[in-house]
């Protein structure tokens, strides 16, 4: 009906009153009042022009805005449509009309009015955001491009070192980088950032710790880029230069010439390029950035790297499908003699570089990620599976059933065999990702424990000179270096630079010292592994107990290194949460979980710990204290803590003992130990298994004992020489007494003149699988997945030894500690030392 009556007005004889000029003005006035936020004010405004000239165009669009944001799609759509009667080459009224089609669930019916809108207006940036966020970025309006008439090539690769313009001669450039993840605590890798703000406060910091590089792994959402484009457009003296990645999952049966998974990925390359020259308008797709890439940032794009740290028996696959494939002929790359992989990868790179000199006449340093999986090298001490097992045969050791392993000196990627042609004008470099830890072979060839860098014996300097002479004559970049500031160690190796265990202090003293060792060995550069603690990783040492895995981006697992790389920390909780060593208010402020004997248990959680605060009159220094924790049923578990002659009146699965600051450990009951640790009696490849199979949360014992949380961390090894190299373990429950300010992964604190003993405990070392969730292990099963059980709730036996082991206070279990569950975890930044650390070596570079 209102439709009718619009259509019958419209066709009313011009005839009809239609002061034009005071219906411009209550237009007018309707935006000024819909821009202040007055919506029914704009609403007044709007039906009185429709009145003063009925069946205004202007007017009913108007109206039809006010209707969208009064929540009614269906009459915002009959008002568009009538402007659209009047005249349907008001782009704001078809732009309206597909909001309004959207809202109502008719997004196909959407799409054809932004079109319109957008052809009608070719500059309609609201109608384009639309159509991109609705997954359409095909035939929409861009810019026209000019292809420039002398090549722009900023950057290039020459001899082993980059070089960038300066003026009209080339300068060496040493490459002091940053990797730039950008996964915030709570979101997935692929929630972006969406605000201008963020990114240009992160590159405002990174260019102040006197980096010169900026690395991202794939196409970021457009305000990266308007954002990078302006620090160096305010900063030309000290410019920011960005290498810019091309991600890519696995082909399907390892076959990189699947015709849609080849089409994807060249697609990938193709926006690449697109992005950085401020040319692309990218459709919403799951997983991905998308918008419109107005920012021309090509003058500052160092580098294209492609691809990722591709799996062996991905490359072994790809070189058994295509064994005839040994050669390339490309415009600026070609491979005379190599494998099927290195003529692939040779030619990927070829593609992109020509879709860039073809559009825009531009070209760049380019290379594909490695690793040393993959390196060109032999490595006598790293055996494949297939290698070892038969080894362990022949020496009558039992085979590893377990072995999971990659076969990390099987396959290679070998960057030598790729020669520039004389078209090629920017050149070809090495990349790789190199961590001191891992493989193996790193950390156990004798010959690479002989070099000396400035910082002593290392390995880590021996394996980059082996390298980098294989390399002789090629610029070699380290794209990710470094170690992390976890509590959690997942790989021990030789010169103290583990996967994990090292506090704040201690990770900027390694990265520092893995820096100075890359420019020792002659390299390109290095660009340290990261920007942001990233709460979303898993390391294999913890990622079985981070249950249900998609939560694990909700709450901080300090035993999993790889959440803990960041030069900038995430932390869970406010900055106001209890640190050991900290504000006695902070402790105090924990809620009283028990009270008795002049003793008060306080208990509280953030989303990284459990708290527990002793308060007490006792003589805390000559008070040993054991606490027992009942994670879930007060029916099973251990009912005596150990040393103690009485029973517990509910099971516990931990005890928390404190003897002195040198003596305190977390142990767990044997049988809900994850984790198999070394006994009487064991063989050398007992510990192989790793996981205790048995485990699990139903036991019920009362024989004091308790496990040790020790964890094998270096399996057992056999070299292709026959040698055993035995396994190596840490004990996790061990507890690091000190002051959080000084010692980053202090557990415990003991503050005599507060009178409190100050207790925080990883979730992770109390098999809770998503404190989120109140989830906890409820049995260990290898393979996997493990299985889990919501808690009802933790309680505490709190017992309190003086001298000659008399018992001076003692607290039972009364109300369980239920923590509230979350979805969205309360966080907070602080730069680590690292940052500092690193800011004074680049600065003196």
């Amino acid at each position: 009906m209102t439709l009718l009556l619009a259509s019958l007005l419209l066709q009313q004889p011009p005839s009809i009153a239609c002061d034009r000029s005071a219906a411009s003005v209550a237009v007018e006035q309707g935006w000024q009042a819909y821009r202040r936020e007055a919506i029914a004010e704009a609403a007044g405004r709007f039906a009185a022009a429709d009145s003063l000239c009925p069946g205004s165009p202007a007017a009913r669009t108007g109206l039809g805005f006010v209707r969208l944001r009064q929540g009614d799609a269906a009459g915002a759509e009959r008002s568009f449509t009538a402007a659209l009667r009047g005249d349907s080459s008001e782009a704001d009224a078809w732009f309206g009309l597909g909001l309004a089609r959207n809202r109502l669930g008719r997004r196909a019916d959407a799409i054809p009015a932004w079109r319109r809108a957008l052809a009608i207006a070719p500059g309609y940036s609201d109608a384009l955001d639309a159509l991109l966020a609705a997954g359409v970025d095909s035939g929409l309006p861009l810019p026209p491009r000019a292809r420039p008439p002398a090549p722009a090539i900023p950057a290039r690769v020459t001899g082993e070192r980059f070089e960038v313009r300066a003026g009209d001669d080339w300068k060496p450039f040493y490459v002091k980088g940053v990797n730039l993840g950008v996964a915030l605590p709570g979101r997935f890798p692929s929630d972006f950032p969406p605000d201008d703000s963020t990114y240009a406060r992160w590159l405002r910091l990174i260019a102040e710790a006197n980096a010169n590089v900026v690395r991202v792994y794939t196409i970021l959402p457009p305000a990266f880029y308007r954002a990078f484009k302006a620090w160096n457009d305010a900063h030309p003296e000290r410019p920011l230069w960005l290498v810019h990645g091309v991600w890519a999952e696995l082909p399907p049966h390892s076959d990189y010439d699947d015709p849609k998974w080849k089409a994807q990925f060249r697609s990938e390359m193709r926006r690449v390029v697109e992005v950085v020259h401020g040319h692309a308008a990218i459709a919403a797709r799951a997983g991905h950035a998308w918008g419109r890439y107005d920012a021309d940032v090509a003058d500052r794009v160092l580098a294209f790297i492609i691809g990722r740290e591709w799996e062996p028996f991905s490359i072994r696959g790809y070189n058994r499908l295509r064994p005839g494939r040994t050669g390339y002929a490309g415009r600026f790359l070609a491979v005379d003699r190599g494998t099927p992989t290195d003529v692939w990868m040779a030619e990927q790179c070829d593609w992109l570089l020509a879709y860039e000199w073809e559009v825009w006449r531009a070209a760049r340093p380019i290379a594909y990620t490695n690793w040393p999986t993959l390196d060109p090298l032999h490595h006598p001490t790293e055996a494949t599976a297939a290698e070892e097992q038969a080894l362990r045969k022949h020496l009558g050791l039992a085979p590893n059933v377990r072995l999971k392993e990659y076969d990390n000196d099987s396959e290679a990627l070998d960057a030598m065999v790729v020669r520039t042609t004389a078209a090629n004008l920017a050149g070809y470099f090495a990349s790789y990702h190199a961590y001191p830890y891992y493989p193996d072979f790193i950390g156990l060839d004798s010959t690479y424990g002989a070099a000396r860098s400035s910082a002593g014996a290392s390995h880590f300097y021996g394996y980059l000179l082996d390298l980098k002479r294989h390399h002789a004559g090629r610029a070699l970049l380290i794209a990710e270096y470094g170690v992390p500031s976890s509590r959690g160690l997942a790989h021990l190796q030789p010169e103290g630079l583990h996967h994990g265990g090292h506090d704040e202090r201690e990770m900027a003293q390694q990265d520092v010292r893995l820096t100075r060792e890359i420019r020792e060995a002659g390299l390109a550069g290095g660009i340290l592994f990261a920007w942001l603690d990233e709460w979303f990783k898993h390391s294999w040492v913890a990622i079985d107990l981070e249950m249900p895995r998609e939560r694990t981006r909700i709450w901080h697992n300090v035993m999993d290194p790889e959440q803990h790389y960041g030069l900038v920390g995430l932390y869970a909780g406010d900055s106001t949460r209890p640190e050991p060593g900290g504000d006695p208010a902070s402790w105090r402020a924990l809620p009283t979980l028990a009270e008795s004997g002049g003793v008060r248990l306080r208990v509280g959680s953030d989303a990284a710990f459990l708290y527990l605060a002793l308060e007490s009159a006792l003589g805390i220094d000559s008070t040993r204290w054991a606490v027992g924790i009942d994670t879930y049923r007060p029916d099973r578990g251990q009912f005596a803590l150990p040393g103690l002659p009485d029973s517990t009146p509910t099971g516990v699965e931990f005890a928390l003992v404190l003897n002195d600051t040198a003596d305190a450990q977390l142990l767990v009951t044997p049988g809900y130990n994850p984790y198999l640790g070394p006994r009487p009696g064991m063989h050398p490849t007992d510990l192989d298994a790793f996981y205790n199979r048995r485990a699990s949360v139903d036991g019920r014992r009362d024989d004091r004992v308790f496990d040790s949380l020790f964890v094998t961390t270096n399996r057992l090894r056999v070299s292709r020489a026959g040698r055993i190299f035995p396994a190596h373990g840490v004990n996790r429950g061990r507890l690091r007494f000190g002051r959080a300010a000084e010692v980053s992964l202090a557990d415990w604190f003991v503050d005599r003149g507060a009178g409190l003993v100050e207790v925080r405990l990883p979730w992770g070392l109390l098999n809770v699988t998503d404190p989120s969730s109140r989830t906890v292990l409820a049995r260990v099963r290898d393979p996997g997945p493990f299985r889990t059980v919501v808690t009802d709730g933790f309680r505490f036996v709190v017992v309190a030894v003086g001298p000659g082991g008399t018992q001076r206070a003692r607290l039972v279990p009364g109300r369980p500690f239920i923590w509230p569950t979350w979805e969205t975890p309360v966080w907070h930044e602080r730069l680590k030392p690292a940052y500092f650390a690193m800011q004074a070596l680049w600065g003196s570079w």
